[in-house]
């Protein structure tokens, strides 16, 4: 038995299935113009944490590379958005992480959103040096962390791929210099929000129990 399920894409344009009682399981919100602009338009409960950790993601880190603001109002401006963002994750995916038997992995990243919170803003405070002056690549492992859990808790090659980008991007952001703060913002805000758009594989534990007898199926999110 595979881990994985080899015959469906890494990532394709979303197959979505408009099953009125499967929107409102996933927590489905549709965004009617961005059709318009040939984009799915329809967002699952875990598109909607993705584009909204894409959007914090792109705010603090451009933030911290554009704007003449000192260290400590910046500390307490991104603890207050991060900390929204993760009561946001917990609101939009608990039910469906509950069923899924995913809980743990939802509260894996929220530990892992809020040590990153207290280890930034102590850095600023207590003045750690070596921590402030390695303040993207800390963030680009705790993404790398979070994406290799994702990837063993949904069995996706598409996460796996995600882990090996942020993880290999901590070696090649000294090449940008000053510009670290950037890179960062634009690698981590990208991903997810590719993330949010496509259909990306995935085996859930609920469908791994089926998968050895049953027949291929399709993307759970998006098809009943």
């Amino acid at each position: 038995m595979s881990f994985f399920k080899p015959h469906q894409p890494i990532l394709q344009k979303k197959q979505l299935s408009f099953n009125p009682q499967q929107l409102v399981s996933l927590g489905c919100v549709k965004v009617t113009p961005l059709q318009f602009l040939n984009l799915s338009g329809i967002y699952t409960c875990i598109d909607q944490v993705m584009i909204c950790w894409g959007v914090v993601a792109g705010i603090i880190f451009l933030s911290a590379q554009f704007l003449p603001i000192n260290w400590t109002d910046q500390a307490i401006f991104w603890s207050i958005i991060t900390l929204i963002a993760v009561i946001l994750m917990i609101t939009l995916t608990h039910t469906w992480t509950s069923m899924e038997k995913l809980s743990w992995l939802l509260y894996g990243w929220v530990a892992l959103m809020v040590m990153g919170v207290i280890v930034t803003d102590c850095s600023i405070v207590y003045h750690w040096g070596i921590i402030l002056s390695h303040l993207s690549q800390f963030w680009l492992l705790l993404s790398a962390i979070g994406y290799g859990l994702t990837a063993w808790g949904v069995r996706s090659r598409a996460f796996v791929i995600a882990t090996i980008i942020h993880s290999v991007s901590i070696f090649f952001l000294p090449w940008f210099g000053s510009w670290q703060f950037a890179m960062t913002g634009l690698i981590m805000m990208s991903n997810l929000l590719i993330f949010a758009e496509g259909q990306w594989d995935m085996l859930l534990p609920r469908e791994s129990r089926e998968y050895p007898t049953a027949t291929m199926i399709n993307h759970s999110f998006y098809t009943t």
